[in-house]
């Protein structure tokens, strides 16, 4: 299936509010057949390590106690842009309206639960673009049913956060209409189905460019997107304690990687995390992961009047 290129403005943009009802999560597959190039290095994803907690903040947060963020901010001053954590459903619903009423568009979302209740963590960027399509509190069913529809309307899948409340998966997603090179996407894996996922796509080509961990009832789930395309050099690694993620990142920073993508997930009451680096120049940057919502607010606040921009935020 071909997938159609259309522009529109940012303003095009919907979002769902959460949504009831539940069903266990189901892996999810599509690719679009476009021209094939490839990846500059392989990645090996295992389901035995993790990292230690560095802390990481935000702008506007909601103290919950429990919540902790992981969290990558680059040096560029370029561009309006607006980051939310700690928010809840109706928080988060409210905020999307009023910045995407101002011609901001949502370029990550994060959902995590605290106490039994869904949070969210986001960042929005002024910018143009193609049109785009965001939800989030879907059941896996609804997740599904949303892909097949908006894939079917041209769209592709470039971002996606798995999360848990009260033991049932559900799902934050951001789609835009634009062409690409092929892909695929998954969401529900198991540890052992996203390793054999990952070998057999990067096998074909495939790029791990977006991962999202979180646990169900003390199981680990994955949720993924690869891009066939190349590009720099690039590790990824799932199901680290703090510890093993710490050394995974000071191994692979100390070889000329920079971090670009990091997710923080809590299965049976420990911290994971899955991460992906590419060793590619670029300006300054700086991570945290383990951060308290008062941590987190605190290095958010130290890094932006230091010049930073937050990139990517995970919480769990």
């Amino acid at each position: 299936m071909f997938i159609r290129s259309l522009t529109f403005t940012a303003s095009s943009a919907v979002l769902l509010s959460t949504l009831i009802s539940s069903a266990f999560a189901a892996p999810i597959n599509f690719a679009n057949s476009v021209s094939n190039s490839e990846t500059n290095t392989k990645v090996i994803a295992q389901n035995v390590a993790q990292l230690q907690r560095i802390p990481d903040v935000r702008r506007q947060a909601i103290a919950n106690g429990q919540d902790r963020y992981a969290a990558i901010w680059v040096k560029s001053g370029s561009g309006a842009w607006e980051a939310r954590h700690g928010l809840t459903s109706a928080q988060y619903q409210a905020t999307f309206d009023k910045l995407v009423g101002e011609g901001y568009r949502l370029v990550d979302v994060s959902g995590y639960e605290v106490k039994g209740q869904g949070r969210y963590a986001a960042i929005w960027v002024k910018s143009g673009g193609p049109a785009w399509q965001a939800r989030h509190g879907l059941t896996s069913a609804q997740y599904q049913a949303t892909f097949d529809k908006l894939v079917g309307e041209g769209y592709r899948l470039v971002h996606v956060s798995g999360y848990a409340v009260n033991g049932q998966d559900r799902y934050a997603a951001i789609w835009e209409k634009s062409d690409g090179p092929a892909w695929q996407a998954r969401h529900g894996l198991t540890s052992a189905q996203y390793q054999a996922t990952f070998d057999k796509l990067v096998g074909e080509g495939y790029r791990l460019v977006d991962v999202s961990g979180y646990g169900v009832n003390g199981q680990d789930r994955y949720a993924a997107i690869w891009v066939k395309s190349g590009g720099p050099a690039w590790e990824a690694r799932h199901g680290l304690t703090s510890a093993q993620y710490q050394a995974t990142f000071d191994k692979l920073v100390g070889e000329g990687y920079r971090l670009v993508d990091v997710s923080g997930y809590n299965v049976n009451g420990q911290n994971r995390y899955a991460a992906i680096w590419e060793k590619s120049g670029g300006s300054a940057w700086q991570a945290r992961h383990g951060l308290t919502s008062a941590q987190y607010q605190a290095t958010f606040d130290k890094l932006v009047g230091e010049g930073y921009r937050l990139v990517d935020v995970s919480g769990y």
